[in-house]
């Protein structure tokens, strides 16, 4: 598979591990969340280190500044 092929069927299944999360998510052990987040964020540390090689100056969506999560999320109640 090429790169363009694996990275939209990474968005895809994201979007279906989205819903699984949001309806259930609390199946989860610590241990598994752990996992996801630290994947996560080595997934977006790489694709920020390949953007800033390819940028050569130019801003990128997000003027230049990779998306925030450190922000606490909350959940609407169901």
């Amino acid at each position: 598979m090429d790169m363009q092929h694996l990275v939209k069927q990474f968005i895809s299944d994201s979007k279906n591990i989205y819903r699984k999360l949001r309806s259930r998510g609390e199946e989860l052990s610590d241990l598994d969340l752990v996992a996801l987040r630290e994947q996560l964020h080595i997934l977006d540390t790489e694709a920020g280190h390949l953007q800033d090689l390819k940028s050569d100056g130019i801003t990128f969506m997000f003027h230049g500044r990779r998306p925030e999560s450190d922000k606490p999320y909350i959940r609407k109640a169901v």
